[in-house]
């Protein structure tokens, strides 16, 4: 007799399992399809924003990287395709592939002045004025201002072809506001020393040895051998007549010089 109440409750429980089961799954998929309506409403909405405010997106800088980041909570990239319904509507499907390639032309042509090593601020600086003077790319781009945002966003759409450029935002990871975005042009992998090097000369655009050894508590060896990959690179530039004494050099940056690169 107790066998048989034994069974029956083992089978009242596994009814119980099988009905909560069943009810989870139905509230899942439910819960799931009125997230998809959710999204599908706001990406209508979205499209219905970007057609009214589609003069506005290309002309205004600060207005299209706002609507980006809009854009990116709801899991859209609008401005990066070339195709489908967000590149008729914005008609700016070329202008980040544009502005991709002008880029890496740019760091190119100056690669042997600086190396391969260029600021973001110069590059945009560069690029504005190559674009400003080129009427077919003003028409096709619709007179569409570059920022660094958009040289930045350019230029990883332009990784997955393996172009060797590689954007440094923060040389040293010290998180610094006053740190200069920096764009490298040439096949080296830069270790943590190189960029710490760079990040000694932010400011004053060259550093030295004595510099890296008391700010940074390297032993000369040390510096000598971050300084020298940048050297052999022709990342930084060496200035003997620095009136220190001899072997008492600074190592200058060309590409966080304005005055060189503007030249």
């Amino acid at each position: 007799m107790r066998r048989g109440v034994g069974v029956q409750r083992k089978k009242i429980k596994q009814q119980a399992k099988r009905a909560y089961e069943d009810k989870g799954k139905e509230l899942t998929e439910a819960n799931l399809a009125h997230i998809t309506a959710q999204m599908e409403s706001f990406k209508t909405h979205l499209e219905e924003f970007a057609r009214k405010r589609k003069h506005q997106i290309s002309k205004d800088p600060l207005f299209r990287t706002q609507f980006q980041k809009l854009c990116a909570k709801l899991g859209i990239d609008p401005l990066a395709s070339n195709k489908g319904f967000w590149a008729q509507i914005l008609g700016v499907g070329n202008f980040y592939y544009e502005i991709g390639i002008q880029s890496i032309h740019i760091c190119l042509a100056t690669r042997s002045k600086n190396g391969g090593l260029i600021s973001l601020d110069d590059l945009c600086t560069k690029l504005r004025k190559i674009r400003s003077s080129n009427k077919s790319l003003k028409s096709n781009a619709e007179g569409m201002q570059v920022t660094e945002e958009d040289v930045e966003r350019a230029l990883k759409s332009l990784e997955p072809l393996g172009n060797g450029i590689k954007l440094v935002t923060d040389p040293s990871g010290s998180h610094s506001k006053r740190v200069n975005k920096m764009v490298i042009s040439v096949p080296v992998e830069l270790s943590s020393d190189n960029l710490s090097v760079l990040q000694d000369a932010q400011e004053t655009g060259y550093t030295n040895l004595e510099n890296l050894q008391s700010k940074l508590g390297w032993s000369k060896e040390r510096a000598e051998r971050a300084t020298g990959v940048l050297l052999r690179q022709g990342m930084i530039w060496v200035d003997s007549q620095t009136g220190r004494g001899i072997g008492k050099h600074d190592f200058w940056f060309p590409s966080l010089v304005k005055d060189m690169n503007n030249n």
